[in-house]
């Protein structure tokens, strides 16, 4: 005997809606995670686009040192750069209107429209350089320190001067924008040299002739005695110290005896 079951009308349609909301809530669970990708794609895909983008608006800074103010700004301007003076200051290298110093360096990154900031050159400083040839070195010095000119190389040679005295400078006196990183130079007397000679056979010339050429060979003479002589005409040396042959120099102390009348 077949039996047939009979299922309520009610049941059947709970449970088609049952189905129904399962099917809708995976539709809208894989919605939702295709447009959660989407929404991730689209922001990864912005932010690669802005970084490009601000990649295309940096330049190179250019290179500005030493070129002219006019040309460091047409530099500038062609990169879309603004060119920004800080300041002007003298140089000892760079001519008036060169460029002595820029910031950003060259070579690095830079947005467009930014500003490069420049330092412009007066020039190498004019010194009035004073007069000091004669002078001590002492008092030199001075004379150039008042001026603001730095002492450089002092070189000292032999010479008939005064020891100390300067004998030449460099630059000469008067105006000047060349003046070397060391400063002034000076050429300064260590004195005579200190030169030998064999003492000459005085005895019996007239002491005047004999005076004058030991002091013209700076030899110096540290004693004249004067004493009479029978027989010995007034004038002449009768006795020397060193004798003759001895080797002598400027250093050394000289004595003569020169006969006179008798009283």
């Amino acid at each position: 005997m077949v039996r047939f079951g009979f299922v309520p009308r009610g049941a059947e349609r709970a449970k088609e809606t049952s189905l129904s909301i399962k099917r809708f809530a995976i539709a809208l669970v894989k919605y939702g995670l295709l447009a959660v990708a989407l929404v991730v794609t689209a922001g990864l895909s912005a932010l690669t686009t802005m970084r490009v983008v601000l990649r295309t608006q940096e330049v190179v800074v250019p290179s500005l040192v030493g070129k002219p103010l006019p040309e460091a700004g047409a530099l500038a301007a062609r990169r879309r750069l603004v060119l920004r003076v800080e300041g002007r200051r003298n140089d000892p290298k760079l001519g008036r209107d060169l460029i002595v110093e820029q910031e950003p360096a060259a070579g690095s990154g830079i947005k467009r429209q930014r500003s490069i900031r420049v330092w412009v050159s007066l020039g190498p400083r004019r010194l009035m350089i004073p007069a000091v040839e004669g002078e001590s070195v002492r008092s030199g010095r001075l004379l150039l320190e008042q001026a603001q000119v730095p002492v450089g190389r002092v070189i000292e040679v032999s010479d008939g001067a005064e020891e100390g005295t300067i004998l030449q400078q460099h630059p000469p006196t008067g105006e000047t924008d060349m003046l070397a990183a060391e400063g002034a130079s000076l050429l300064v007397s260590r004195g005579p040299r200190n030169r030998e000679f064999v003492m000459p056979d005085l005895i019996g010339r007239p002491a005047l002739s004999v005076l004058e050429a030991l002091r013209a060979a700076s030899l110096k003479v540290t004693e004249v005695r004067y004493r009479s002589y029978p027989g010995a005409a007034a004038g002449l040396v009768l006795r020397q110290s060193p004798l003759s042959g001895y080797r002598v120099n400027p250093q050394t102390a000289i004595s003569l005896d020169v006969s006179q009348s008798a009283p």
